[in-house]
């Protein structure tokens, strides 16, 4: 069964949020005001909600007579064969209790859904099993598949690990504990999974998802994760950022099996595919062990080692990557002609990384005045928002403000993928940063790229 939560939508969505209910569980009371809530995030409101619900009694069942409640393998189908949720490329799993163990299964069992997935939350679901479960087991057909003991715990555990879901899953995921829970303890709820995604909010078993307020534990959590910091709309909508990383999971899939056969463009989009998802280390290595044959690929490789050092602050991160961009800008420098294209790549990267790491106003500048006459000499007509956003980063660090503004405006009108608008937004924003820029000006800079991506 399944019932919509925010009505009818005269524009269709690409994405939908499904809360699953656990045992003895209803579609509605289960999730109380929470859908309500999530209903009213700016950053959500292109997402449709969804209520799946299944039969599942407090009563025994009487087996072999006239009918049962489902075991969890029935209901997993079932969730997967909704007609209703076929049409949305991605999809977003909230599940409680042992809708979660629904919900894993399924995934586990149809890799079409697997693929579709863009966040999976679980509150209180005990994904290794529950011991008190084995004494019920004969009375009840879905107390029986939640012992710690039984084949469909075992055997889901097994499953979820040989497909790498433990450590690269190719969804945002969250395991959920009340703090006060005796009915699942945590070694079941959180256990399974590693320390970077369990988390715990105050409540039981059930008062956990109680919520009279926006500001309630587990509307917050579910807003934060299902958002990953979007903005209300713009290049950080939450939709089209689940929709995009579908589309670099396709990419992955397709291009990490043949990884050491790739050329230089399809390395770079492996690692660029890898990196959004959030397998930064992944596309390291990779790209660490790819003999380049451009210098486009140094760039890809130095970015990510930039963006690890923006986020962790360790030193040789950001010394790596300047000599990547430096071994680039000098490839390209010296090339008969000079590759006025890939060196204003790695000469606003490394103007950038000048004043960020080294402090050193008087070398960006520098680098800055060569990275506006190779965007001059630039010839390649292909992705012009890069170039154009290069020449208004230069432009900031030479204290010519307005012209960099306009030149952000002019790229910004231009149709890019959110990701490019998003990794343009936050490099100038950073650089005007640096460069002293107002928080009106900050601001003015920011909302150029929000809401301009078709």
């Amino acid at each position: 069964m399944i019932e919509r939560f925010n009505g009818g939508s005269a524009a269709p969505h690409d994405v939908a949020i499904v809360f699953v209910h656990g045992f003895a569980g209803d579609l509605k009371l289960t999730w109380g005001n929470t859908p309500d809530y999530l209903r009213t995030e700016p950053s959500l409101s292109e997402w449709d909600l969804f209520g799946f619900g299944y039969q599942s009694r407090r009563r025994f069942d009487i087996l072999k007579l006239w009918s049962a409640d489902a075991r969890l393998e029935e209901i997993a189908i079932e969730l997967y064969s909704t007609p209703e949720l076929r049409r949305y490329q991605r999809l977003a799993f909230v599940a409680h209790s042992m809708g979660g163990l629904v919900v894993e299964r399924a995934l586990v069992k149809y890799p079409d859904l697997r693929d579709r997935a863009s966040h999976v939350i679980l509150f209180g679901t005990p994904s290794a099993g529950l011991v008190k479960a084995t004494l019920l087991s004969v009375l009840k057909q879905q107390i029986r598949n939640m012992s710690a003991s039984g084949e469909f715990v075992l055997d889901l555990r097994r499953d979820w690990t040989n497909l790498g879901l433990d450590t690269n899953p190719p969804f945002h995921f969250l395991a959920i504990a009340g703090e006060q829970d005796q009915f699942v303890p945590p070694e079941s709820s959180l256990g399974p999974f590693p320390e970077p995604v369990r988390r715990v909010i105050p409540g039981n078993h059930l008062s956990m998802l109680r919520a009279d307020s926006p500001d309630a534990p587990c509307v917050r959590i579910l807003a934060d994760a299902l958002t990953n910091g979007a903005a209300p709309a713009g290049v950080r909508s939450a939709a089209r950022l689940a929709v995009e990383e579908g589309e670099f999971q396709k990419a992955i899939e397709g291009l990490w099996p043949r990884r050491s056969e790739l050329d230089d463009s399809g390395a770079r989009l492996l690692a660029l595919a890898l990196d959004a998802v959030g397998r930064r280390q992944d596309a390291i290595e990779f790209l660490e062990g790819h003999s380049a044959s451009g210098t486009d690929v140094l760039g890809v490789l130095a970015g990510r080692y930039k963006r690890r050092w923006i986020v962790e602050r360790r030193r040789a991160d950001v010394e790596k990557a300047m000599e990547l961009y430096g071994r680039g800008y000098s490839t390209a420098a010296a090339r008969q002609p000079r590759d006025c294209d890939q060196a204003y790549y790695h000469g606003i990267n490394l103007a950038y990384l000048e004043l960020a790491y080294g402090g050193d106003y008087r070398a960006a500048r520098e680098r800055a005045k060569t990275v506006l006459e190779d965007c001059v000499s630039a010839v390649s007509p292909k992705d012009r928002f890069w170039r154009l956003a290069s020449e208004g980063d230069a432009l900031m660090i030479l204290g010519r403000t307005e012209e960099a503004m306009q030149k952000h405006a002019e790229a910004a009108r231009l149709e890019m993928d959110p990701w490019q608008a998003l990794s343009i937004q936050e490099q100038a924003i950073r650089t005007a940063d640096l460069c002293g820029l107002t928080a009106e000006e900050l601001q003015r800079l920011s909302d150029l790229y929000e809401g301009r991506v078709p």
